[in-house]
């Protein structure tokens, strides 16, 4: 894999699960976190996105309405 040249485009992406999206967001933007989007509830979990320093999409998400069976609303576009 190489750092994206595109940023429109993703190859790969890291999908990481945290607890408390809350807490997690809050201390990752005290700390100086650029996200590209804040947490969006997508019915299934809330999820929100940033890259890292070579331009890779992360995805951080928690689990909501999967302990339900609901099933998530179509992603928006991270960039």
């Amino acid at each position: 894999m190489e750092a994206p040249q595109n940023g429109d485009r993703a190859s790969c992406f890291l999908n990481v699960r945290v607890a408390d999206m809350a807490a997690f967001y809050a201390h990752a933007v005290a700390n100086g976190v650029h996200f590209l989007t804040e947490p969006v509830d997508r019915v299934s979990e809330l999820r929100c996105y940033l890259r890292d320093p070579d331009g890779y999409l992360i995805e951080v998400g928690q689990s909501t309405g999967l302990i339900k069976s609901l099933q998530a609303k179509p992603s928006p576009d991270p960039r």
